[in-house]
């Protein structure tokens, strides 16, 4: 299945915990109430955290079937089914004639992720709308998406950020100023998505808007542990001076600090 924008959104979570006493979704307490949401998921220590994923989310829409915990749970299979698959050296298309607890396990995400994905084909969830828009092209899901523009079903960062990815091609001053509204909605303490970031980096480079291209890319490096913005990339277009490197770090910092603490606005 095709990766999609929107998979490392985090909302189980936060949504399980408001349903249930925080004991409840321990994975053992899981398991001995709700077998059922675990027996067909081997625990033969490969693929546990993604395992607990699926287990946890299955739990989450066991106590509210709601469109959003459907998404949920779409993407944890996703993301088991791609280590599964590494893991096996088997792809899920591939794997029906053999025969192993672990691609038994394989065969029931896949079976389970089909369903939902069929299941969800109406769904005006806008992750469900992205998720059927670049898994199943449904350009129907794209259009009902797009109209949702402007308004409060979309206030999310990792929804900003599929929006922009849409505009980025036609309407690439557009999707700057989407990607800089998601970067407006974190909070203190956020998990920022760094593609936000690299994402304005390189629609200002498409712009030849190299200073603004040189400034996102080095904010996006203060949220990527190990990651050092290259200078020499923005040379091969344009020189910077020394005296603009100055101006343009003292501001990424300022911008840094500003996104840390909640409080970036464009």
């Amino acid at each position: 299945m095709t990766h999609f924008p929107l998979r490392r959104a985090v909302v189980g979570l936060a949504m399980g915990l408001s349903l249930v006493a925080c004991n409840d979704d321990r994975l053992h307490n899981i398991c001995a109430n709700h077998p059922e949401l675990c027996q067909d998921l081997v625990d033969d220590g490969w693929c546990r955290y993604e395992r607990t994923d699926v287990i946890r989310a299955r739990f989450y829409l066991k106590q509210e079937g709601s469109d959003r915990h459907k998404y949920e749970l779409m993407s944890k299979l996703e993301d088991y089914l791609r280590c599964i698959e590494r893991s096996t050296h088997i792809e899920y298309k591939y794997a029906k004639e053999r025969k192993s607890s672990r691609v038994e396990g394989m065969l029931a995400a896949g079976a389970e992720l089909e369903r939902l994905d069929e299941q969800t084909r109406g769904s005006q969830d806008p992750y469900l709308l992205i998720w059927h828009w670049t898994n199943n092209t449904n350009e129907q899901a794209r259009q009902q998406f797009l109209a949702l523009a402007g308004t409060q079903a979309l206030e999310e960062p990792a929804l900003q950020l599929a929006l922009g990815g849409i505009y980025a091609k036609t309407d690439p001053k557009r999707a700057i100023q989407v990607m800089e509204h998601g970067l407006s909605l974190y909070r203190a303490g956020d998990e920022v998505d760094t593609r936000l970031l690299t994402s304005l980096s390189t629609l200002h480079m498409g712009q030849k808007q190299y200073q603004e291209a040189y400034l996102w890319g080095k904010v996006s490096t203060a949220f990527q542990e190990g990651s050092d913005l290259s200078v020499k990339r923005f040379g091969l277009y344009h020189t910077l001076s020394k005296g603009e490197l100055a101006t343009l770090d003292a501001r990424a910092e300022e911008l840094v600090e500003q996104i840390k603490a909640g409080a970036y606005r464009p």
